[in-house]
C-alpha cells in the first residue's frame, strides 16, 4: 500500500503517457492498475487515441480535450497530429503537438497530483511534467523505455544533413533536461543505467524497473493441440520457435542461414511465427537454405500464444548486434520466461545477461550463423527433461526479478519517495 499523504489520504498519481487503450498500450494500462491495487489515487494525462495506424479511432477528434473515466481513473485526453508513418515531418508533429497541448490543457491533472509518472516513450511526453514541476513543484518519476536520442535515428529516420545535426542536438538537450528535473528514473535494463549514468545522470536517481509481461495469458499452458501435425512433424523433431515481428532488426536471415548447416539432423525444425517486412524475403531464402524445415505462420492473437509456444522444444530471441540492442531486453524474453519455456537468445548485451543469470537456456553470438548452428546442435542435443527444468528455471527467474509484483513495487517506492520529498520541500518553504 501506498503511504499516506499528511492529510491521511493516498498519494495521487498522474500518469502520463501518449499512448493509452483503447490503442494496443497494455503496458501503461497495466501500471496504472498495479498502482490503484496498491492504494495509490491514480489519473491519466494522454493523447488523442491514433496509433498505431496513425487515424484517430471511432468517438473521438484529434482537436478537442475530452475527460473519461476508465477502471476507476479519469483519463484526460488533449489533441494532437495524428500520424505514425516512416514522414520524418508527420512524425514529429505528431509528438510535438501531444507535448504542446498536454502542457497547455493537461494541467487541472498535473496540479492535482502528489507526483507524476512519466511514460517516457517518446521523451517528448515529459513536457507537460516537466512544465508542472516548474510552475507547481510537482515531481515526477520518468520511466525510460528507449535511449533518447539514439534511437530516433535508428530508425532511419533524419539519416544525415545538417537537419539531422539540429535534431540530435536538440532533443540530446532536451532529454538530458528532462532527466536532470526528474526525482529518479527508472530504465527496463541494468545496460541502460550504465549508458545513462556514463551521460552525467547521478547513479544513486537511476534504477531498473524491468517491463512485465501480460501475466493474465502469458503462463505456462497446455500445448497447441495438432500443431505438428499440421506442419507435417513428428512428436519427437525437434522444434525451434520464433514468435514476432520479422524485420530487418531481428535479422531472422541469420536464423534460417543457421538452419542451412543443419543438413545432417532432419529432425531439426524452425517455426517462424508472424508478419514483417522481411518475411517475404525470408520465405525465399528458406526454400533455398533448408526447404521442408523452415516453416512460417501467420500472426496469431496473445491469448493463444503460450499454448502455441508451449508445442515447441526451445524459444528463439534474435536481435542484429547494433550498440542499442546490447542495453535493450526485448519484451519476448519475459514473455518465453513467464510462460516458463526454454530460451535460445542470439542477442547481444542484456538479454542474454538475463538468460544466463536465470539459467534458463542458450545464448548464441548474434549474426553468426555457424555459432547459432552449432548452439541449436548443443540445444538438439539436450534431454527434452533439461529443457524443461531450464523453462522451470526461467519462470522462477521471472517472478522473482521480472515479475510485474516486483517491479511495480519498485516504482510504488518510488513514487511514494518523491511525494514525499515534495511535502517536505513545501513545508519548509511555507514556514
Amino acid at each position: 500500500m501506498s503511504a499516506p499523504t499528511g492529510n491521511g489520504r493516498p498519494d495521487r498519481v498522474a500518469l502520463v503517457s501518449q499512448w493509452f487503450p483503447p490503442e494496443p498500450a497494455p503496458f501503461a494500462e497495466g501500471i496504472g492498475d498495479s498502482l490503484r491495487r496498491r492504494g495509490f489515487d491514480v489519473d491519466v494525462l494522454t493523447g488523442v487515441p491514433n496509433y498505431p495506424k496513425g487515424v484517430v479511432y471511432d468517438g473521438y477528434s484529434a482537436r478537442r480535450r475530452t475527460v473519461e473515466v476508465r477502471n476507476g481513473s479519469r483519463i484526460v485526453r488533449t489533441p494532437l497530429h495524428p500520424s505514425h508513418d516512416r514522414s520524418a515531418l508527420g512524425r514529429a508533429a505528431n509528438y510535438l503537438s501531444w507535448a504542446a497541448s498536454s502542457t497547455l490543457l493537461g494541467g487541472s491533472v498535473l496540479r492535482s497530483a502528489d507526483v507524476a509518472l512519466v511514460y517516457s516513450s517518446p521523451v517528448t511526453a515529459t513536457t507537460a511534467a516537466m512544465t508542472a514541476r516548474r510552475r507547481w513543484g510537482t515531481p515526477y518519476v520518468t520511466m525510460v523505455l528507449d535511449l533518447w536520442p539514439d534511437s530516433v535515428f535508428a530508425t532511419g529516420f533524419l539519416t544525415d544533413g545538417v537537419t539531422r545535426r539540429l535534431a540530435e542536438a536538440s532533443l540530446g538537450w532536451f532529454t538530458h533536461r528532462s532527466y536532470r528535473w526528474a526525482d529518479h528514473v527508472t530504465v527496463p535494463a541494468p545496460g541502460l543505467r550504465d549508458t545513462l549514468i556514463a551521460r552525467g545522470v547521478p547513479a544513486e536517481k537511476v534504477s531498473v524497473v524491468y517491463n512485465w509481461a501480460d501475466e493474465k495469458i502469458m503462463q505456462p499452458t497446455e500445448p497447441e493441440a495438432g500443431l505438428r501435425a499440421r506442419l507435417g512433424l513428428r512428436d519427437d523433431d525437434f522444434v525451434l520457435l520464433y514468435a514476432g515481428n520479422h524485420g530487418p532488426a531481428q535479422r531472422l536471415d541469420t536464423v534460417v542461414d543457421a538452419m542451412a548447416r543443419l543438413h545432417d539432423l532432419p529432425d531439426v525444425h524452425l517455426v517462424l511465427v508472424g508478419d514483417g517486412v522481411e518475411k517475404a524475403a525470408l520465405i525465399a531464402r528458406a526454400a533455398q537454405a533448408r526447404p521442408g524445415h523452415v516453416h512460417f505462420l501467420d500472426p496469431i492473437p496473445p491469448d493463444r500464444l503460450a499454448a502455441r509456444m508451449a508445442a515447441a522444444d526451445l524459444h528463439l530471441v534474435s536481435l542484429s548486434n547494433d550498440p542499442l540492442f546490447h542495453i535493450t531486453v526485448p519484451s519476448k524474453v519475459q514473455t518465453i520466461l513467464a510462460c516458463g519455456q526454454p530460451v535460445l537468445v542470439c542477442a547481444p548485451g542484456d538479454a542474454a545477461r538475463v538468460v544466463r543469470d536465470a539459467g534458463a537456456g542458450f545464448d548464441a553470438p548474434p549474426e553468426d550463423p555457424a555459432g547459432l548452428a552449432e548452439v541449436v546442435r548443443r540445444a538438439r542435443q539436450t534431454p527434452r527433461s533439461r529443457l524443461r527444468a531450464m523453462g522451470r528455471a526461467g519462470r522462477q527467474h521471472y517472478l522473482t526479478h521480472l515479475s510485474q509484483a516486483t517491479n511495480v513495487q519498485v516504482l510504488s517506492d518510488l513514487l511514494t519517495d518523491a511525494a514525499r520529498r515534495a511535502r517536505s520541500r513545501r513545508d519548509k518553504e511555507s514556514r
